[in-house]
C-alpha cells in the first residue's frame, strides 16, 4: 500500500477533514446526551457539521473525477467517503428527532450508545491515519478493526434489550414509536462503524 500517500497526499488530507468532523460531531452528540435538554441548539449545531461534512464528500468526488491516478480504486474512495458521510448524518438525524419528538425523559440507551459512539470515532480516525500512515496492514490496524467490530456488538446488544424492554414495558404506544425510532438510527450510525472497518479492511487487503 505505499500508493496512498505519495501519489495523492490531497485524498488523505480531505479524509482528516471528514475526521475532524466526526470527531466534532460525535463530541456534540455526547454533549447532547449528558445534559438532554436545548434540543433544538444541539441540533442546529449537529445541522451545520452535517452540512460541512456533505462539503468535504463533494470535494472528495470531484477530486476523484479530476485525478488520473488515485491512491486507491476509485469504487473505494467512493464508497469510503458515504461511509462517513452517512455516520455523520446519522448522529444529526438521532439528535434531530429527538428535538421533533420531543421527548420528556433521557431513557438510558441514549448514554450507552453516546459512549460507545464515541469510542468507535476514537477508533475510526486511529484506523483511517494508521491506514494513510503506514499503508499496509499492520498489527494495530488489525487491533483497531477488532475494537470497531466489538463496539457494533455490544451496540446490537444493547438494540436488542432495549427494544424488548420498550415493547414489553412501554404503555404509550406514541412513546414506543418514538423511542424505537431513535434507537434504531442509534444501532444502525454502529453499523455503520462496522461497514467502514470492513471497507478499509479490504482496501488494504486488495492493495497490499
Amino acid at each position: 500500500m505505499r500508493f496512498l500517500l505519495p501519489k495523492a497526499p490531497a485524498f488523505a488530507e480531505h479524509f482528516e477533514k471528514m475526521s475532524a468532523n466526526l470527531a466534532e460531531i460525535t463530541a456534540v452528540f455526547q454533549e447532547f446526551a449528558a445534559n438532554f435538554r436545548d434540543f433544538d441548539r444541539y441540533w442546529q449545531r449537529a445541522k451545520e457539521i452535517e452540512h460541512k461534512a456533505d462539503g468535504i464528500t463533494h470535494e472528495i468526488i470531484n477530486l476523484l473525477n479530476k485525478s488520473f491516478i488515485t491512491p486507491f480504486d476509485r469504487e473505494d474512495i467512493y464508497q469510503l467517503v458515504h461511509e462517513f458521510d452517512d455516520i455523520i448524518d446519522l448522529l444529526e438525524n438521532a439528535i434531530h428527532n429527538i428535538y421533533l419528538y420531543e421527548v420528556p425523559a433521557k431513557k438510558p440507551f441514549i448514554d450507552e450508545f453516546a459512549r460507545l459512539i464515541g469510542d468507535a470515532a476514537k477508533a475510526l480516525i486511529a484506523l483511517i491515519h494508521e491506514t494513510f500512515a503506514h499503508q499496509k496492514y499492520t498489527s494495530a490496524v488489525w487491533e483497531l478493526i477488532k475494537k470497531i467490530h466489538d463496539f457494533e456488538d455490544e451496540g446490537d446488544n444493547i438494540y436488542h434489550r432495549e427494544l424488548r424492554a420498550l415493547l414489553n414495558e412501554e404503555k404509550d404506544p406514541i412513546a414506543v414509536i418514538k423511542w424505537k425510532d431513535v434507537l434504531t438510527i442509534l444501532e444502525r450510525t454502529m453499523d455503520v462503524y462496522q461497514n467502514i472497518s470492513n471497507t478499509i479492511e479490504g482496501i488494504i487487503v486488495k492493495s497490499s
